[in-house]
């Protein structure tokens, strides 16, 4: 099958996901061959939740490129970049679809991953491959997370969906995003207590990704010398939040500094129990 907008022509593949507000299906893009995710509306009825998504995503892209240019101006080390772009889709295309009754259909594409199939959703680890992470690959994903609220509540936008199943990561490169923005707010400030919920949120879908258990407050202990502090400091944060991700952010690689060495660390794994 294949669908067309102004500009370019998708061919669509497999289905492989699917939600009440919409269904996506892998495609390539023809002009460049580039393997892209179609998202189209359940019915004509959905039509504004991707609307949403397309604005919220077009916003923080906005956005993401003008912090970076200013950073730009700035940094001593001409390699050193923010990357916020990276914790969000890229929105390739967008149109409205008269062979298929009206709908609207986004495009989506995930920077510098050439196979989508590539990018994961954070509950698949447990739930579907029966895995769980160990501390220290836990970490650089919570901390993607705060960094990425950091961003967006600065923006005066709420993720509105901060679930394991709309968290997304590449383990090789380290990426960690969030994949469906319709249910995003955009206002002048976010609320406290709404910036508290996220923070809970992505917690404690980070504690669920280490085969801890919410209702025990408990996480595996794998004898890492870490473990104590870094439990207590995400089960805190599993329980209340936090009223500002920017802190939050800070006192969490305060922590992490003084447990672990700086640098890249494999995507590790371990079985399920």
């Amino acid at each position: 099958m294949q669908m067309a907008s102004d500009s370019s022509l998708y061919h669509v593949g497999e289905k492989v996901a699917e939600s009440k507000q919409y269904r996506l299906y892998l495609c390539s893009q023809d002009q460049t061959n580039r393997e892209c995710l179609l998202q189209i509306a359940t019915t004509i009825e959905q039509n504004g939740d991707l609307d949403r998504a397309a604005f919220i995503l077009k916003e923080l892209k906005r956005r993401a490129d003008e912090l970076e240019a200013e950073y730009a101006r700035v940094k001593t080390d001409p390699k050193d970049t923010l990357n916020y772009d990276l914790g969000f889709p890229e929105l390739v295309d967008g149109f409205i679809c008269p062979d298929q009754g009206g709908r609207r259909v986004n495009i989506l594409a995930f920077r510098n991953v050439e196979k989508v199939s590539k990018m994961v959703p954070l509950i698949n680890v447990t739930a579907k491959d029966g895995l769980r992470v160990d501390l220290r690959t836990s970490a650089w994903i919570m901390g993607k997370l705060l960094k990425l609220l950091v961003f967006v509540h600065s923006e005066g936008i709420s993720t509105g969906m901060m679930s394991s199943g709309n968290i997304l990561i590449e383990p090789d490169q380290h990426y960690v995003l969030i994949f469906d923005w319709s249910a995003a707010q955009t206002q002048a400030d976010v609320p406290k207590e709404t910036q508290r919920r996220e923070i809970s949120q992505a917690a404690q879908a980070v504690i669920v990704v280490l085969g801890g258990n919410l209702e025990t407050e408990t996480i595996p202990d794998d004898g890492d010398e870490g473990y104590g502090r870094y439990a207590d400091f995400l089960l805190q944060l599993a329980r209340q939040g936090a009223s500002d991700a920017a802190r939050a952010h800070a006192e969490f690689y305060q922590l992490i500094d003084e447990l672990w060495p700086r640098g890249f660390y494999k995507f590790t794994v371990k079985p399920l129990i």
